[in-house]
């Protein structure tokens, strides 16, 4: 009996040879996308006792007879023949029948011993040959086989553990004696990606024949600070383990030029362009840890240190200057890393048009991710006035609320102006403000980001942007580092 199922690109099938009951199951678990086809199992096909025999063979001469030895189950197993003193007759090959005849002397007895792969041999003495003779041999089955088809040369067939068979340079590789039971398939070769499979319920006397095509890879290891991201030409392949190193098996027909960058929070991004080949590769990586910077003070005569939108405006009040804010467009200082900020760090603000003022508080680069704090002016149609609102901007993400906004004690008014200060101590962010009309300064309450996104906001710089359409203006920026421990 023979049954066969076919799919390419399937990567958890079970199917069932119904032969004696006969149950394989098969679950892939590659660790790099290939292509397979499901398994040929084929089992011999039992003799039923009354299966009839036809002998073929014609004695040649009077004195031979025809000796047919049948075997059972139906195999093209070695039939040896020898006379009643043990000595070898001859040595033949069952047809695809499981049937093996030959011309040999009448009126002697004669031993016979069959075998074939996977199977227990079996022997048996004829009764003194006449015109023909029929001897039937049981063989008991022992082991199931394994042929393996479509590996690359000299790739290693490992079951359970122990290596069992080579390729050949046809990319075939037999395995004769494989208990029943169930057993683990690894196929290994340095250039390829490790096919890793099982085999459950395999009951002796079954032939699986499989056709398997691991992908080509370039095996890297890559060695760096634990945590760290590895991207290849920028798609993301892996995190280094604690250990200090990630295995990446990395689809690659051919030598080719890529760009390897490892990436942590809390350090600058390792890049490099690499020709990486097929077969295995250690590549170390260092990284360096992002330098704050040491602080900035600007009295905004000039933008030079904005990454600023089209729609900032300096404008100038007697002899001095200060920057107008509108615009949804987010606003950053240039170059500028910060982890802490000191509580001195602060900054003039003007209510322009009596609705409020934004600015944002570690940003990334892109102004894709930051902290983004509000305080809603006397005239806020969009907030309730004289309330501090807290919100956090993810991937770009419109803002989102964070907390429960907090009332502003002093009351707010476009003709005063107030000064902003700002502390950043690792995941917590405090504001306070004074008003300069009365020196009075007020908390603008604590807030600490306990969220898992907080990975995201270890570092960063400063801006200002309109949330709600207000137009605003600013002055006397400063903002001081803590000292790192």
């Amino acid at each position: 009996m023979r049954k066969t199922l076919t799919n390419r690109f399937c990567r958890e099938s079970i199917f069932v040879i119904s032969a004696s009951a006969f149950w394989l199951t098969l679950t892939a678990v590659t660790l790099a996308q290939g292509i397979k086809e499901l398994p040929i199992v084929e089992k011999p096909r039992e003799r039923s006792s009354t299966d009839r025999v036809i002998i073929k063979t014609v004695p040649a001469q009077p004195s031979k007879g025809v000796l047919a030895v049948v075997l059972d189950p139906v195999v093209n197993g070695q039939v040896i023949v020898k006379d009643s003193t043990g000595r070898v007759i001859s040595k033949l090959e069952a047809d695809k029948d499981g049937q093996a005849e030959i011309q040999l002397a009448r009126n002697k007895i004669y031993l016979v011993e069959a075998s074939f792969p996977g199977f227990l041999g079996a022997t048996g003495k004829s009764r003194p040959l006449k015109t023909s003779e029929v001897m039937r041999l049981r063989l008991i089955p022992q082991f199931a086989k394994l042929v393996l088809n479509g590996l690359p040369p000299n790739a290693q067939v490992l079951i359970d553990d122990q290596v069992r068979a080579t390729a050949d340079q046809a990319g075939m590789a037999t395995v004769n004696d494989l208990t029943s039971g169930d057993h683990s398939l690894i196929v290994r070769h340095p250039e390829y990606n490790d096919y890793v499979d099982s085999l459950k319920g395999l009951e002796a006397g079954a032939t699986v024949n499989w056709r398997i095509l691991p992908v080509r890879v370039a095996k890297l290891t890559i060695q760096g600070t634990p945590g760290a991201t590895v991207l290849i030409d920028g798609a993301v392949q892996g995190k280094i383990q604690p250990d200090g190193n990630v295995r990446i098996d990395y689809e690659l027909n051919r030598s080719a030029e890529r760009t390897i960058s490892v990436e942590l929070v809390g350090y600058q991004t390792w890049s490099k362009s690499e020709l990486l080949s097929p077969g295995p590769r250690t590549i170390e990586v260092r990284l360096a840890p992002i330098v704050t910077s040491q602080g900035v003070s600007d009295p905004f005569d000039s933008l030079i240190y904005w990454q600023n939108p089209s729609s900032w405006e300096l404008v100038t009040v007697g002899k001095n200057k200060k920057l107008k804010v509108q615009g949804s467009e987010l606003g950053l200082l240039k170059d500028q890393v910060y982890r802490d900020i000191d509580e001195d760090s602060s900054f003039i603000l003007w209510l322009d048009d009596g609705k409020g003022a934004t600015w944002a508080v570690k940003a990334d680069k892109e102004g894709r991710n930051y902290y983004l704090f509000h305080l809603a002016g006397p005239k806020s149609t969009t907030h309730t006035p004289n309330k501090f609102y807290t919100y956090v901007v993810i991937n770009g993400a419109a803002p989102d609320v964070v907390s429960a906004p907090f009332p502003v004690l002093t009351e707010l008014n476009q003709t005063a102006s107030y000064q902003i200060n700002i502390e950043v101590s690792e995941e917590r962010i405090r504001h306070w403000i004074t008003s300069n009309d009365t020196g009075e300064k007020m908390g603008l309450g604590s807030w600490t980001d306990t969220s898992p996104a907080k990975e995201k906001f270890l570092y960063g710089t400063f801006g200002f942007r309109s949330l709600s359409g207000e137009v605003f203006s600013v002055d006397e920026l400063t903002l001081a580092t803590k000292k790192q421990n």
